[in-house]
């Protein structure tokens, strides 16, 4: 190549970066590699040709800024050159229109295909990236982990579902509304009174849909995801759901008593009175109208939300304070002074209102107070009211 050709070479490539002119750069890239010449060298020649490819590399890296003029008239220069990829009236693309531009081998081709590689690896790493991400926050069976923070707990596994029951060690409290409380309780949670219990265990969460269906076959619906508590369950739903539990476990699990579910929601031994269970500030450990209900349609802290998402309580429990209502497995009734050990709650037949704790997403804050009573038919459903399970000692956890 001669001093001059060099010379001619450069200031073309130098007209290519200034102009903006179409019809202008196409004929310089033209003479840059002209078609005669082209089609006298052979493939092995061209790719010998050491300067045709660094000026081949140095023209796309003029034009490859993303949305530049630069590259959209070369864009619009390669779609004159291409073949529609379009049949015609039911016809299947010609071969041999294909087979020209194979032979034209034209700048403007090779520059296309160059233009295509960088977004097409860019997508590729961007998914690589995003499913190595999204795959550290849920287990393989699509279940969010949550941060155990309970000191003595006994894991099981249903199927592809983890959960983990908590030991609560017994103790006396005093269940009811206490004078903290006393102006915003409703009348049947009064009077407060003495309870003696036993140790036993409490789920360290609401029971997830996932763990439902794992039990059940299929979750209730609407179905929200498996880290989200079960809802529109009844209580006759709920005693099939612990039966079936506990023949695949060879464990008795049951819901927990309302004395039980009230001991470990104000945090059992370790407790520090709080209003809610876990803290005085609902929205630290709560999801409630204020911060879910109240957001309106659409937006994504509306609804119900996986469990754990809040901070737990004194014993590591979740969501005791809203998200959704609890179920209790005892009947309703009005409190009375008497000091009790290990109530099973009031008697009643098979019709009897069932207890409900705890508030959910859709409630007042008030409700999601440890002392606050709720009750319902033992058929009720609801998008609001799930349940919590309960398994008594009768041995030490793992």
């Amino acid at each position: 190549m001669t001093k001059n050709n060099q010379t001619l070479k450069q200031l073309l490539i130098s007209r290519i970066n200034q102009t903006d002119d179409e019809a202008l750069l196409q004929q310089c890239i033209d003479l840059l590699y002209p078609k005669e010449e082209r089609s006298k060298k052979s493939e092995s020649e061209e790719e010998n040709e050491g300067d045709e490819i660094i000026e081949t590399v140095t023209i796309a890296s003029q034009i490859r800024q993303q949305h530049s003029d630069k590259q959209q008239l070369v864009s619009q220069a390669m779609t004159r050159h291409t073949p529609s990829a379009t049949p015609l009236e039911g016809k299947e693309p010609e071969e041999e229109e294909w087979a020209d531009d194979e032979e034209e081998g034209s700048l403007l081709t090779r520059l296309k295909a160059n233009l295509w590689v960088v977004p097409t690896l860019v997508i590729v790493i961007a998914g690589i990236w995003g499913l190595s991400h999204l795959k550290a926050c849920w287990s393989d069976s699509g279940q969010k982990v949550v941060n155990t923070t309970a000191s003595r707990f006994e894991t099981f596994t249903v199927g592809n579902i983890t959960f983990k029951m908590v030991y609560v060690e017994g103790g006396t409290f005093m269940m009811g509304a206490g004078e903290k409380e006393k102006e915003e309780a409703d009348s049947d949670e009064f009077p407060p009174h003495q309870v003696t219990l036993s140790d036993y265990m409490i789920g360290e969460t609401e029971v997830t849909e996932g763990l439902w269906k794992a039990v059940m076959g299929d979750a209730p619906l609407p179905y929200d995801g498996d880290d989200h508590p079960a809802k529109k369950v009844s209580w006759d739903d709920c005693q099939l759901f612990v039966s079936r539990l506990s023949q695949m476990t060879g464990r008795p699990f049951t819901l927990p008593t309302e004395a039980q579910w009230e001991f470990a929601a104000r945090g059992g031994r370790y407790t520090h009175d709080f209003k809610y269970a876990g803290s005085d500030n609902l929205d630290q450990v709560g999801w409630y109208s204020v911060n879910a209900w109240d957001k309106g349609k659409g937006n994504p802290d509306f609804g119900s939300h996986p469990v754990g998402s809040k901070a737990p309580n004194e014993l590591g429990l979740y969501d005791m304070s809203g998200n959704v209502w609890e179920w209790c497995q005892d009947s309703y009734g009005r409190y009375t002074d008497e000091d009790q050990t290990d109530p099973q709650g009031q008697p009643g037949d098979m019709h009897s209102y069932r207890v409900n704790r705890g508030g959910s997403w859709d409630y007042i804050a008030t409700s999601a107070r440890s002392a606050n009573r709720r009750n319902r038919t033992p058929d009720f459903r609801n998008f609001n009211l799930g349940l919590r399970l309960a398994l008594p000692v009768t041995a030490q956890p793992k």
